[in-house]
């Protein structure tokens, strides 16, 4: 099971990549937890400093900005998008 960490305080660039990464699982039939980080002072241990950040098994893939799905695809060793 891969795990997915999106931190950020709630908001709309939280929920644009919550949204984003649940029509990739959902679409794909992937086996991945997703937690919402939104204490500050865990979004900060995780070494996040620009919202939202994105951790894929524990290593920081993305931060400040919103991924794009073809980036996902790819962190998520899925290959190319179709």
């Amino acid at each position: 099971m891969v795990s997915i960490q999106i931190a950020a305080p709630p908001g709309s660039l939280c929920k644009q990549t919550e949204q984003c990464i649940a029509q990739l699982i959902e679409d794909q039939g992937l086996d991945c937890s997703v937690e919402l980080v939104h204490d500050f002072d865990k979004i900060i241990e995780l070494g996040v400093y620009a919202i939202p950040g994105l951790l894929i098994d524990g290593t920081l893939k993305s931060v400040g900005r919103v991924p794009e799905i073809h980036e996902l695809i790819d962190w998520l060793g899925l290959g190319q998008a179709p």
